[in-house]
């Protein structure tokens, strides 16, 4: 082909070429000759090749129009007319990314695979779909909205998965208070809608709207197409055009977004959000956005990314220090954003705080913003925020999916009309932004004008309200009760009928014709070896020093592993706070600010986990490990070293004041996430009861962590001795050699530099020895719990011991999960019962599974759904060629695309519990060995789930106490 600019090929005209020495890349601009849509490829040596196409869907209400379509396109096309296109490709492949994402002013479908087959196969149904979608009115029913009765006596509800997704969506508080500062900021614009959709609005629309807005807004003409990776250019471009850009000639039009206008004084916005208990006390959220500048200003929206971090997130904050020490909030921080719409935006919030503290909230920001200004910004902070945030734009580099981050930042340039090509350039931006910060006061300068003298602001509040779900609920079912007084007799039964032709629907298979029609790969197109990764096992100073040589952009990632099985029981529901403390409190020679800046100077941030790691062939023997990580560059190596022989020789817990903040910070953010993204909650007190692995995690990280610093926070000044002094006690028993393991992932220079210099680490531990603590008891909670919360949705889990003792593990099982979440539970609880997902966890080592659901309006028939399991299994009868794609779709899962960063946390989670290569490469051989028989003899080992019912759920009250027989116990979280 030929690449000069003015070049024809395939009928897409070269409009622009350069060569980009940052990412090592070709980047082409073309446009088409007849439609004239761009297309835009990345072209380098990764073989991560991936492909997007992206429309500009412009919504006019909050229906969520754009969102349903996005699910329905997926659902069947003219080639490939079978009821679940996604679906089906998602069972098989080596994909290494696959989705569909909706945006404010855009919808986009991305995916990424390395094999050159499979890409090709992806592209074509890909653009079929978008193109020549079939959208039959029961795709819209179930994607979107329906009226469901499924009898005479049983009363009409709504029913659609992006309906009951959005319900789940509008249960977290803070993604009220984005709709309200983009409403308020841009009355009259496209950002004023919700495009997601609100649950009062989606049942507004109706199917002809729905068909209309796509034949208006995925016209070719208002397309864009991305590219990256190795593949062939000239062979992407014939692919496109011969295929999807052959039209009859007609020209669509470009959307564009509407930007109504800019308000030019503050606004202020007063809401309420649904909390489950009458205790509204420090549940109210403030907020404050403020109208910056747009997206095309990229040099000062760099700059308002770290003056973001230095007002909002450091610990070194003035304005964050002297806010939180007031006490009028749990916590406080910011974002700014800059890309999620054409304007720029600067949010500042505090979390947990009241209604009356928003006039003292103002007179603090304003007052501290123009002391920070008048007296200049403290240097080191400054340095600090510039430091952690060129570490992340490096980082970027090294990401497994970079060609997605390249085209999302690509795609916002398209989107509002500024140049592509410069916005994969960061090196020039970088130097400008820390040259102008350090020399010139332009910090300073952009804070007073932008945040400081700025009229364009709004202001939200939004406060608790108790009563809020119970009249929500109310005023749907009135809803509900008003279309139904308007039904005679027998539209009530053609409405019965309706709901029971679409159930029939949904149930019924693809003819195996149709399936065929799919492209696809064979069992021949895998790898026969996987070039596993593993760690080198050696010594630093007599302790396990386990060593990552992997490609990482020159960055060190450092692990420091500590032995809590030491540690006795009634400490763990403190762990995980533990860690967020002993990584922000700072030292004795330190205090939390000085350690705040050193830290963002050094180290690319500094991050406590904890894992426990059963043992392959002994499950019952768990390693149990707290980490302390981070990040660092060459030139920084032994500063961040230094730092950390300080945090743990010196760590100190005299501020007494900044440990209160920290719980309740932690705390808040934990008890926003159980409403919003609750599954974790009550799988893990299902896995409870499985093993001593679980017991241990749900100790640290589940209900019984939960409840603990609830009641810590309740109870504060009377338990604050206590805490401090087991946080002493902690630091004495985890902060020690005993059992240290030290694990590096970086490149060979970086390792050498390490090795030579890391027993200062080692060294700045105590060498005590504490008593072995007996291993945790059984728990002593019932075995089928509910939780309430004021979710509009709810997360259903149940769980068994599908191998007792973690034995006869074989690789047909994964098949066998692959086909229970990617079609029965699929079918099943999403498309039929309207849940957003469901998916099966299962630890090959312990042998224990949990199946989940993801918000989901269903109790008792996702239960019943999960009962039937063993059911389901003994009567698997599947075609050759459906086999081979769940096949070939398990394989995938076990040879994923990971960061060098993943592949050494990854190899390091292995060796603890005792995995090897060569086990690795027998379970992927078994997995391709499958037959339909070895799926079906699991059958009998599932009856333990029915058996045992060990059931957890958390989420909404009428939907549990609707089914509360399924329950021992049901008590608010």
């Amino acid at each position: 082909m030929t690449t000069h600019n003015g070049s024809s090929n395939h009928g897409f005209l070269l409009k622009k070429h350069e060569y980009n020495e940052e990412i090592a890349a070709d980047v082409f601009l073309f446009e088409h000759e007849v439609v004239g849509c761009p297309l835009f490829a990345i072209k380098n040596k990764d073989d991560n090749k991936t492909f997007s196409v992206a429309f500009n869907t412009i919504p006019e209400d909050s229906t969520g129009v754009a969102h349903i379509l996005e699910h329905s396109v997926l659902m069947g096309s003219k080639k490939y007319p079978i009821k679940d296109v996604f679906g089906e490709v998602n069972k098989g492949g080596l994909m290494t990314f696959l989705n569909a994402m909706t945006g404010a002013d855009i919808t986009y479908y991305p995916f990424a695979t390395r094999n050159l087959k499979e890409y090709f196969n992806l592209m074509d149904v890909y653009c079929d779909v978008v193109f020549n979608p079939l959208l039959r009115p029961e795709t819209f029913e179930q994607e979107g909205w329906h009226y469901h009765k499924e009898k005479g006596a049983s009363p009409i509800q709504f029913q659609g998965v992006v309906f009951n997704e959005m319900k789940g969506a509008f249960s977290d508080p803070t993604r009220l208070i984005f709709h309200h500062v983009f409403a308020g900021l841009m009355p009259g614009s496209t950002y004023a809608h919700e495009s997601g959709g609100d649950p009062q609005c989606i049942p507004d629309l109706s199917y002809e709207q729905f068909y209309s807005f796509h034949q208006y807004h995925y016209h070719p003409t208002n397309a864009t197409f991305f590219l990256y990776g190795d593949a062939p250019l000239d062979e992407e471009l014939g692919f496109i055009n011969d295929r999807f850009l052959k039209t009859d000639g007609t020209v669509g039009i470009r959307k564009q977004v509407n930007r109504g206008k800019n308000i030019t004084e503050p606004v202020f916005i007063e809401d309420t959000y649904g909390i489950e208990s009458g205790d509204i006390a420090e549940k109210t959220f403030l907020a404050v956005g403020t109208h910056v500048g747009s997206v095309a200003e990229r040099e000062k929206n760099a700059a308002f990314q770290v003056i973001a971090n230095i007002l909002y997130n450091s610990d070194g904050s003035p304005l964050k220090n002297r806010i939180v020490s007031r006490g009028i909030c749990k916590d406080f921080g910011g974002l700014y954003l800059s890309a999620s719409c054409f304007n720029t935006i600067m949010l500042t919030y505090l979390i947990g705080s009241e209604r009356e503290y928003l006039s003292e909230f103002q007179s603090i920001y304003q007052d501290t913003l123009q002391e920070m200004v008048s007296g200049k910004l403290d240097r080191d902070l400054v340095v600090s925020e510039l430091n952690k945030f060129e570490f992340t734009v490096r980082e970027d580099a090294s990401k497994a999916q970079r060609g997605l981050d390249l085209i999302d930042k690509a795609l916002a340039a398209f989107k509002y009309d500024t140049d592509p090509f410069e916005t994969l350039k960061v090196e020039t931006l970088l130097r400008n932004v820390r040259k102008k910060a350090l020399e010139q006061n332009y910090f300073e300068q952009l804070i007073e004008t932008h945040l400081i003298t700025n009229p364009a602001t709004v202001t939200v509040t939004l406060s608790p309200d108790p009563d809020q779900q119970r009249r929500t609920a109310e005023k749907e079912r009135n809803r509900l009760s008003n279309y139904e007084k308007t039904l005679t007799e027998k539209q009530q039964e053609q409405l019965i009928a309706r709901t029971r032709e679409l159930s029939d629907l949904q149930q019924a298979p693809n003819p195996p014709e149709m399936l065929a029609q799919l492209p696809h790969l064979s069992i021949s197109d895998l790898p026969v070896q996987v070039p596993f990764h593993s760690v080198t096992e050696a010594e630093l100073a007599g302790h396990t020093f386990l060593i990552n040589n992997l490609p990482t952009n020159r960055i060190t990632y450092c692990d420091i592993g500590f032995d809590f099985s030491r540690l006795p029981h009634r400490y763990l529901p403190l762990l995980d706070l533990f860690g967020s403390i002993i990584t922000e409190i700072g030292t004795e020679k330190l205090d939390y600010m000085a350690f705040a800046k050193e830290a963002g100077i050094c180290t690319g941030g500094i991050k406590h986990a904890i894992n426990t790691y059963a043992q392959k062939d002994t499950p019952d023997q768990v390693r149990l490990v707290f980490w302390i990580s981070l990040k660092t560059l060459p030139e920084f190596l032994e500063r961040a070293i230094d730092l950390l022989a300080e945090l743990f020789s010196g760590v100190s817990f005299a501020h007494q004041d900044r440990i209160k903040e920290i719980v309740r910070r932690e705390f808040a953010w934990t008890e926003h996430a159980a409403q919003s993204e609750g599954y974790s909650l009550p799988a893990t007190r299902v896995l409870s009861h499985l093993g001593i692995a679980g017991r241990y995690q749900e100790q640290f990280a589940g209900i019984t962590a939960y409840r603990t610093i609830k009641t810590l926070i309740d109870e504060y000044e009377k338990r604050e001795y206590q805490l401090l002094e087991d946080l002493q006690q902690m630091a004495k028993i985890l902060l020690n050699r005993d059992n240290l393991i030290i694990s590096i992932t970086g490149e060979e220079k970086e390792i050498e530099s390490f090795s030579a210099r890391g027993k200062k680490i080692i060294e700045s531990l105590p060498d005590t020895v504490y008593p072995v603590v007996p291993v945790i008891g059984p728990p002593s909670f019932p075995a089928s719990e509910a939780f309430i919360t004021a979710a509009e949705v709810v997360f259903a889990v149940q769980g068994m011991k599908l191998l007792p003792e973690g034995k006869d593990y074989h690789g047909s099982l994964e098949v066998l999960k692959t086909y229970l979440s990617r079609d029965y539970l699929w079918n099943t609880v999403r498309q039929m019962g309207g849940a957003y997902g469901c998916f099966i966890q299962f630890n090959h080592i312990t042998g224990t599974l949990a199946i989940v659901s993801y918000r989901d309006p269903q109790v008792r028939k996702t239960y019943e759904a999960y009962e039937r399991l063993p059911e389901v299994i003994a009567n698997i009868d599947l075609s050759a060629p459906v086999l081979e794609q769940l096949i070939i779709g398990t394989y995938g899962s076990f040879d994923p695309h990971q960061s060098s960063a993943v592949q050494g946390a990854t190899a390091r989670n292995e060796f603890l519990s005792g995995i090897d290569q060569n086990q690795k490469q027998q379970r992927l051989e078994e997995i391709t060995a499958t037959t339909v028989d070895d799926m079906k003899s699991y059958a009998p080992r599932f009856s333990a789930l029915a058996q045992e019912r060990l059931r957890a759920i958390i989420g909404n009250r009428n939907k549990i106490e609707n089914d509360k027989d399924l329950f021992d116990q049901i008590s608010s979280l």
